[in-house]
């Protein structure tokens, strides 16, 4: 009853009630863990009456309960719904959710290859449904193989082979760089050092069109090591000058600048300064 109630104010007070519900989000998709059938689907149905009211600015406060209900930890239901969720979230919200997926699209790729069936199925659409959030028109043609390869391993040679034919026009956002990264982390950690070579040139034909460094700072931690270990560890000498070249090109969309993420109060106060005497001071 309380999660139908929870529903109901979802959809009947909308954005008002926004604050409230994006808080008790992490309570409401933990009960989609319950035994009772109808408590989950109840907390399934909440989860998207939420999710069809929420603004795209809340999708970042919503990530820490979503990512827990991929968690490998997680019930198959909850992740489940997680992706249910998440895969209606992305209609809505096709940008940000975009770029998030530098921090979701690995955990979901894995589970296309789940044991549970439903769960299977839930993430092959939610991988499809992601991917096309990436706002890069070069890429859309090849994003089908993506989702292939995530679910065996034996395609990802032929999606690299794939990518690596693709001709990017359109600067290059983080979105696009995070769709491909199951599969370049597949390929460069592949025994084959032909298809690590390709990998490597996939990376430098994507990260030549990156303009701002920020929308590769998030994924160095990841693609970073991938490529240096490309580097000292290919022993063909041509492969080996592939990776070379993608690394440099890499560091050099990365520039010399630092990620930081910016505290609600530092933006708030940032805001107060812009505004001056208009801002509003909750104080009075």
């Amino acid at each position: 009853a309380a999660l139908e109630g929870l529903a109901a104010l979802a959809q009947e007070k909308g954005r008002s009630a926004e604050p409230y519900l994006v808080e008790a989000f992490p309570k409401i998709l933990d009960a989609s863990n319950d035994k009772s059938k109808n408590v989950k689907d109840a907390a399934v149905a909440a989860s998207k009456a939420i999710m069809g009211m929420v603004s795209q600015y809340s999708v970042d406060l919503l990530m820490p309960a979503l990512l827990a209900g991929l968690a490998v930890k997680a019930k198959p239901p909850q992740k489940e719904a997680t992706l249910q969720i998440i895969t209606a979230l992305a209609a809505k919200a096709p940008r940000a959710i975009g770029y998030e997926l530098v921090n979701m699209v690995a955990a979901v790729a894995d589970l296309t290859c789940d044991i549970k069936k439903e769960v299977k199925a839930a993430a092959v659409e939610c991988m499809t449904t992601i991917c096309n959030c990436t706002g890069n028109k070069d890429l859309e043609p090849f994003l089908p193989a993506v989702v292939e390869a995530a679910q065996s391993i034996t395609n990802t040679h032929s999606c690299v082979e794939k990518l690596a034919g693709c001709i990017f026009v359109q600067n290059v956002e983080a979105p696009a760089l995070a769709c491909t990264l199951p599969v370049l982390s597949r390929g460069l950690n592949d025994k084959s050092e032909e298809v690590k070579r390709t990998c490597c040139l996939i990376v430098d034909n994507m990260c030549k069109l990156v303009e701002d460094p920020a929308e590769v700072l998030p994924l160095m931690p990841r693609l970073e090591p991938l490529v240096k270990n490309a580097c000292e560890k290919i022993s063909d000498p041509e492969a080996r000058g592939m990776a070379d070249k993608a690394y440099k090109t890499l560091q050099k969309a990365a520039g010399e600048s630092v990620l930081q993420r910016v505290s609600a109060e530092d933006a708030l106060k940032h805001l107060k300064d812009l505004l001056g005497d208009k801002s509003y001071d909750e104080t009075e």
